[in-house]
């Protein structure tokens, strides 16, 4: 389908994303790469505009699926495309090249669009390698999705993610190298502002001074670049609403001795602020699937054994957390975190799918990973929702996934900017 042609799509259920009741049976009709009209289809013959448009696309332009849902293209906040998702370490990654990096990421962001990602943020990669996979997305190199791109990390010396490329120290440092990632071609700021995974890093104490946040902050908004926090305790949570981040990762209410323990007041804060919160539940939960799978096999050793428990155990005190500050009017996002850990490209679904376990319902869930993503990332002018004028990023699945979510996964149709792309093979 080239797209510059007229498109016609005749779904059996409509979602678009806003928030409303599903529409039944109507007819969308695409222009180029633009969402041109929506309606009944049994309005489209009292429209002489629509009806010429429908009659000119054609039987091979005309999508008359009465068994599928046709549903906002999904938008990952949340991705490290450098990284392969086989529970291989940073620290591990680190050896590689960025030549073999660079080629991982290629492949992830067209394994991301063929399973129904049409916006995909890249949120740590080493040097220049996502700049250049961003560049060949646009060259027409690699088949990949709308490709936003933090670049590495700001990291303190010797922080989470310091072997990315991006350590910066100081107010004067980390403005340096904001200002530094905007001329590389950054569409957003990742800081570090706790520890994390990496083996120098202290994942349960703030990195960066709440001075150092507002410096970085102030430079993104300077530039209109949303930023986003990854924060593994909850003094580093403080500090990132202290100085008025766009988006929290992970969101984990540690004290500094590593001890879990839920903060009310902090709570309280994430929920008024209207700080968008990603709550990266999918990929615990894949270790979690993956040694309860080894463990049917017999029984674990004893690290294993204390990291099940020691997961379990945290999945339930942060659906605890994040059912609270749902029911408070907490905003949340999809980002999958996917390529770290044991959680491979392909199945962004997983942490929308998860949200119900925070108490969303199948629509608001669904807008976690649509329409709240493209507003988080500045972008609901033109992404996130099925609506006319609107870039035509659209996904059609098999099925209902209000009454069954699992649906997401079942992809029929990916359209990106108008264009008819692959989906994953079964």
């Amino acid at each position: 389908m080239e797209s510059s042609t007229v498109t016609v799509i005749k779904p059996g259920l409509l979602i678009d994303g806003l928030g409303g009741h599903p529409v039944k049976g109507p007819t969308v009709v695409l222009k180029e790469n633009l969402i041109h009209w929506i309606g009944a289809s049994e309005e489209v013959g009292a429209n002489q505009e629509i009806a010429a448009m429908v009659n000119s696309a054609g039987d091979q332009r005309v999508f008359d699926l009465p068994q599928c849902t046709l549903l906002p293209g999904l938008i990952d906040c949340h991705s490290h495309t450098n990284m392969p998702g086989d529970g291989r370490t940073g620290e591990e990654v680190a050896e590689d090249t960025d030549d073999v990096r660079l080629l991982r990421a290629a492949r992830n962001t067209t394994i991301a669009l063929r399973s129904g990602v049409t916006t995909l943020c890249d949120c740590g990669s080493w040097n220049t390698t996502a700049f250049s996979v961003k560049q060949g997305i646009s060259m027409g190199l690699v088949d990949g999705p709308r490709f936003l791109v933090s670049g590495p990390p700001l990291t303190t010396t010797g922080g989470h993610l310091w072997y990315m490329g991006g350590e910066a120290d100081g107010i004067d440092g980390v403005s340096r190298q904001v200002r530094y990632l905007i001329k590389q071609g950054a569409d957003l700021i990742k800081i570090t502002a706790s520890g994390g995974s990496t083996l120098t890093s202290d994942p349960y104490r703030p990195s960066y001074t709440v001075g150092e946040l507002k410096a970085i902050v102030c430079e993104a908004h300077n530039r209109a670049r949303p930023v986003a926090a990854h924060c593994r305790s909850t003094v580093s949570i403080n500090n990132a609403l202290d100085a008025g981040v766009d988006m929290i990762f992970h969101c984990f209410f540690a004290e500094p001795d590593g001890s879990y323990k839920y903060d009310q007041a902090t709570a309280e804060r994430l929920a008024l602020s209207g700080t968008w919160l990603n709550p990266t539940h999918a990929i615990g939960i894949s270790r979690q699937i993956q040694l309860l799978e080894m463990q049917k096999q017999g029984p674990l050793g004893k690290v294993d054994a204390e990291m099940l428990q020691r997961i379990t155990n945290g999945h339930r005190e942060r659906i605890e957390a994040f059912g609270k500050m749902v029911d408070m009017g907490a905003n949340l996002i999809g980002g999958s975190d996917c390529g770290w850990g044991s959680y491979p490209f392909g199945d962004f679904q997983a942490e929308i799918i998860s949200m119900a376990d925070f108490g969303l319902s199948p629509m608001q869930a669904i807008m976690t990973g649509t329409r709240n993503a493209a507003q988080a990332l500045g972008k609901l002018d033109s992404l996130g929702t099925v609506e006319q004028g609107k870039e035509a990023d659209l996904i059609l699945v098999e099925g209902n996934p209000l009454e069954n979510m699992e649906c997401l996964r079942s992809v029929e149709a990916v359209i990106l900017g108008g264009r008819l792309v692959g989906v994953s093979p079964e």
